[in-house]
């Protein structure tokens, strides 16, 4: 597996010294800079040796794209914009978490709420093949959302997207949350990219341990080799990235 941390781009030299392959970068921050502050940071990624494969947080939290204040307009601006801004930095695909975009409105049909997701992300699929970009489906826990909370659930909205550049990410933090469990990820294979986070505060995963073991021999048992980054919270996030990273490479 290659291993990244999602973290502020601005901070690419320091992800890229505590030894990681790349960064996951947040794109509804960068997407929303002004053209002098993006242009600084290509200078960055410019003298670095990693590059920002992957991306999080696609929608501006903002954002709806659920139920009445949905704009098809307002979602496509925005996302030439990201997209424009992912070629830039060569990176090609990027994670639909974004829970408070999707939320599913008071009063409204799970039903109608979900075919709306599924129109919603084929569109936004569309829109990311013409830059060759991929999304992942990131099923959140309850406290973020309450559409999409399973990996078998966000399985169910990749059938029913049914476009090859989109596909499921699996997230320990978000499984360990919802009590999900974890052979799932081999029924819900194949997988396009996974997150890992601790369940306790969402820390860095600094120490091996059974939680960590268990979702690293399910996802050899459903044969993925991709990438995984750390997506979580640290009081030392220099020092405690440099410790995750060793307990993830030794389950490698």
């Amino acid at each position: 597996m290659r291993f990244g941390l999602c973290a502020d781009i601005r901070n690419v030299l320091e992800v890229q010294a505590a030894g990681y392959d790349y960064i996951e970068g947040k794109l509804n921050q960068f997407a929303l800079w002004s053209d002098e502050e993006f242009e600084s940071v290509l200078e960055l990624f410019r003298s670095a040796e990693i590059k920002m494969e992957t991306a999080s947080l696609l929608l501006p939290k903002s954002m709806t794209v659920i139920g009445d204040k949905f704009s098809k307009v307002e979602l496509l601006t925005y996302l030439d914009r990201a997209f424009a801004r992912m070629d830039a930095l060569d990176s090609k695909l990027v994670v639909f978490g974004s829970g408070k975009s999707r939320f599913v409105p008071e009063g409204m049909r799970w039903q109608d709420a979900f075919t709306e997701l599924v129109n919603v992300t084929r569109l936004i699929g569309n829109v990311a093949s013409e830059h060759g970009i991929s999304i992942a489906i990131e099923p959140l826990n309850r406290s973020e959302t309450n559409l999409i909370n399973s990996l078998a659930e966000g399985a169910a909205l990749q059938a029913a997207v049914g476009r090859d550049n989109v596909g499921l990410l699996a997230d320990a933090f978000h499984m360990r949350r919802e009590g999900e469990d974890m052979n799932r990820i081999v029924l819900c294979s194949p997988l396009m990219h996974t997150h890992i986070a601790m369940k306790d505060g969402r820390a860095y995963p600094t120490e091996r341990c059974e939680e960590t073991e268990e979702f690293f021999t399910m996802l050899k048992a459903a044969g993925y080799d991709g990438r995984m980054s750390i997506e979580g919270k640290s009081d030392d996030w220099k020092s405690d990235s440099e410790k995750a990273l060793s307990v993830l490479r030794s389950y490698n």
